[in-house]
């Protein structure tokens, strides 16, 4: 599944983005999900990942996007975690003008020290490293895409997949 040695994974992820309601595909990635060590959703549904909170097992680290309106809940637009060494950005992008290219992002990440990048909002699965950044876009889950990514706390790899 992952390029990296299976003794090396330390962090198992499944990074998606964009449901736009496609409660369909969220919930038939469940099992997937719940097999994972963390979900980390990258706005624009975030009433889906809500609704659905109950029955998913891991934790999840959740921003919202520009169509995640009228929310009764506060949810961030952008958040940062750690896995082991390697500090990680989430955010939906489009306050980041990230459809025009990820100079403003990556300005963000390091100023908060992130070698580590998931957004969205493109709906285009994107992975690549910028300015000693790996950006990570799980594309759109609402035209089933996901990404799988497997890290050891310093590196990480991603997977596109489809639902």
């Amino acid at each position: 599944m992952y390029n990296m040695e299976p003794d090396k994974i330390l962090y198992k992820l499944v990074v998606i983005s964009d449901t736009h309601h496609d409660m369909a595909r969220l919930e038939q990635l469940l099992p997937i999900i719940n097999s994972a060590d963390y979900l980390v959703f990258c706005g624009d549904g975030v009433s889906d990942v809500l609704w659905l909170r109950g029955r998913i097992t891991v934790p999840i680290v959740c921003v919202k996007g520009n169509n995640d309106i009228g929310l009764n809940v506060q949810i961030t637009d952008l958040a940062s975690v750690a896995f082991g060494k390697t500090k990680a950005l989430v955010t939906h992008g489009h306050k980041f003008g990230v459809r025009q290219g990820v100079g403003k992002v990556l300005g963000m990440a390091i100023m908060k020290d992130c070698k580590l990048v998931f957004f969205g909002h493109t709906h285009r699965y994107m992975d690549f490293l910028q300015g000693g950044v790996h950006f990570i876009n799980p594309g759109a889950l609402c035209n089933g895409s996901y990404a799988l990514v497997a890290g050891d706390g310093k590196q990480f790899v991603s997977k596109q997949c489809f639902i």
